[in-house]
């Protein structure tokens, strides 16, 4: 066990948390370092396939993931695994720079240094002046100091810039869009609550997984066994799925769509009988 881990009882005393925050939230039976690697190894249509095999949650087919389109600056970079830190930011208005002034708040800075820094960490930020982008929060300097202490991107329903220079510390950068400016500076206004960035409600220390697709916000309950059943989908489909039009090389393409269908129905099959059928697991369910 490492130290910050042994130490996250006593840096919580420190901080004052509403409604539970980041350090409540990772408590909980966290994955492994293992685990968080295999999730790494595939991108996030993957694990959403794997996802909606086990999760608890009927409305998986419209909730958990952003509901928005979102850029990835650095889809080289593949995809990201993190909990999330969450932060609200109003750039645009100066009487919010001056009052997070007046208030003399150590701010977001000092709230990471207080986090475990063995946990990776996606910054989440709600942009309250949306659908105006009017300031960026990151740029080289919070890429930098953010990515010492742990965390390994951020997901921002707002701007970014300095894109090259985040890319070259190893910041992984996704947003609504780019801008040039900072505007009157971009103080965070609240952190370590709940936020609402693309469409969809994120709490902090929930997992994430990211990539150039979009992002999945798995509940803490669907966290387990999320890993085997994303490697189980994916092989269903190298067995099966995929095997026709791989194969399809000189067949009529006749023969080819109805050995699709075979091989559907074969993994429709085996599917429920793995992990049950929709109204299996949700009878009453209505969207």
């Amino acid at each position: 066990v490492s130290a910050d881990r042994m130490d996250r009882e006593d840096k919580k005393e420190n901080v004052e948390v509403e409604g539970g925050g980041f350090l409540d939230s990772v408590n909980r039976k966290l994955l492994d370092t293992s685990d968080l690697l295999g999730l790494l190894k595939w991108n996030t249509p993957t694990v959403y396939n794997g996802w909606e095999q086990i999760t608890g949650n009927p409305d998986y087919g419209r909730s958990c993931f952003n509901l928005e389109p979102v850029q990835d600056h650095s889809p080289e970079m593949g995809p990201m695994v993190g909990y999330a830190v969450t932060v609200k930011i109003h750039p645009g208005t100066i009487e919010v720079v001056e009052e997070q002034e007046a208030l003399g708040r150590k701010g977001m800075w000092s709230f990471m240094a207080t986090l475990p820094t063995d946990l990776p960490k996606i910054v989440v930020v709600q942009d309250l002046s949306k659908p105006v982008i009017y300031g960026s929060m990151w740029g080289e300097v919070n890429a930098t100091f953010f990515k010492s202490v742990g965390a390994v991107g951020c997901i921002t329903d707002g701007g970014v810039r300095d894109l090259d220079e985040m890319k070259n510390v190893g910041f992984h950068a996704m947003s609504r869009g780019v801008t040039i400016s900072h505007s009157y500076g971009v103080p965070p206004v609240e952190w370590d609550v709940p936020v609402t960035a693309f469409g969809v409600t994120v709490r902090p220390g929930q997992l994430i997984h990211a990539d150039k697709h979009g992002f999945l916000v798995i509940p803490e309950g669907d966290e387990e066994k999320l890993l085997a059943a994303t490697d189980h989908m994916d092989l269903m489909e190298r067995k099966l799925v995929l095997v026709p039009g791989r194969e399809g090389v000189g067949k009529h393409p006749r023969v080819i769509a109805k050995e699709m269908e075979e091989v559907c129905e074969k993994m429709g099959k085996e599917k429920k009988e793995k992990y049950g059928s929709f109204r299996d697991k949700f009878p009453n369910f209505k969207s």
